[in-house]
C-alpha cells in the first residue's frame, strides 16, 4: 500500500478544519487537525508531518508565532499559511519566520492542492528564497509572490498570481493556453484562460503604454523582458 503524505491542519475555525480533512483526505493525504498553536505542538511532539497548512489570525498564540518556534525544531517540513490578510508586511513576517507559500482566503480547493503538491515536490527544494525577476520598470518576487511596479505593489487576484508566477519562471518563452489551464487546475476552460491573460495584461502595462504580457498569434502567450 503506497505510504499516505501526512498533512497537519491548524484552523480555530471549526468549520474550515472540517472542511479541510475532508477534502485533503478525499485527495489521498492522511490529515491530522489542531484548534490551536498549543494542540499543534503537542502533536508535533509525537509525529513527523510532511507538509503543515498553518492558519495566522488564531486567538492567544498566532500563527507566526507558532511558526517561529515550530522552525527551531524543525527546519524542513514545508509550511503553507492561511489568512484573510493580504497585506504584504504580513506575508514578510510569515516568510522571514521560515513559512513556505502563503495562501489568501478565500481560495479554491483546487489551487490549495496545487500548492500542497508544489510543495511535496522535491524540486521545490531549489533556493528560490530571495529571488526576484524583472522585466522593465516590473518586478515579481516569487517568495513573496507580489508584483511591483515602480516599487509599488500591484493586486493581483490568486489566478492572476498563479499565472505571473508560472510566466516569470519561464521569461521569454511561449507557454500555450493549454499549459496555463492545467496550471489552473480541472474545470478551467480555454476561453477563461484567455479572459484572465486579458484582464493581467492590462496590470502589466509599461510607462510607455506596452504590455510585458503578449499574445502568441496560434501558440499562446509570452512574457517578454524587453521592450519590442
Amino acid at each position: 500500500m503506497k505510504n499516505l503524505s501526512h498533512l497537519l491542519c491548524i484552523d480555530d475555525d471549526n468549520k474550515i478544519r472540517e472542511l479541510l480533512e475532508i477534502y485533503l483526505s478525499s485527495n489521498n493525504f492522511r490529515v491530522s487537525v489542531a484548534k490551536d498553536s498549543f494542540e499543534a505542538e503537542k502533536l508535533t511532539n509525537f509525529f513527523l508531518f510532511d507538509l503543515v497548512i498553518l492558519d495566522i489570525m488564531m486567538p492567544n498564540k498566532d500563527g507566526i508565532q507558532f511558526l517561529n518556534h515550530f522552525r527551531t525544531l524543525d527546519f524542513n517540513t514545508p509550511v503553507l499559511m492561511l489568512t484573510a490578510d493580504n497585506q504584504i508586511e504580513r506575508k514578510k513576517a510569515s516568510y522571514s519566520n521560515g513559512c513556505d507559500d502563503y495562501l489568501v482566503k478565500p481560495f479554491e480547493p483546487s489551487e490549495l492542492l496545487l500548492r500542497i503538491k508544489k510543495l511535496l515536490n522535491p524540486r521545490f527544494n531549489k533556493n528560490i528564497s530571495s529571488k526576484r525577476v524583472f522585466f522593465g520598470n516590473f518586478e515579481f518576487d516569487l517568495k513573496l509572490k507580489v508584483l511591483f511596479k515602480n516599487n509599488i505593489s500591484i493586486s493581483l487576484t490568486s489566478t492572476e498570481t498563479l499565472i505571473i508566477e508560472y510566466l516569470t519562471q519561464n521569461l521569454n518563452k511561449e507557454i500555450s493556453r493549454e499549459e496555463i489551464s492545467n496550471l489552473l487546475g480541472d474545470g478551467i476552460n480555454l476561453r477563461s484562460v484567455d479572459v484572465t491573460i486579458t484582464r493581467l495584461r492590462k496590470k502589466l502595462i509599461s510607462d510607455h503604454d506596452h504590455s510585458f504580457l503578449r499574445t502568441i498569434r496560434g501558440k499562446g502567450y509570452m512574457l517578454v523582458s524587453e521592450y519590442d
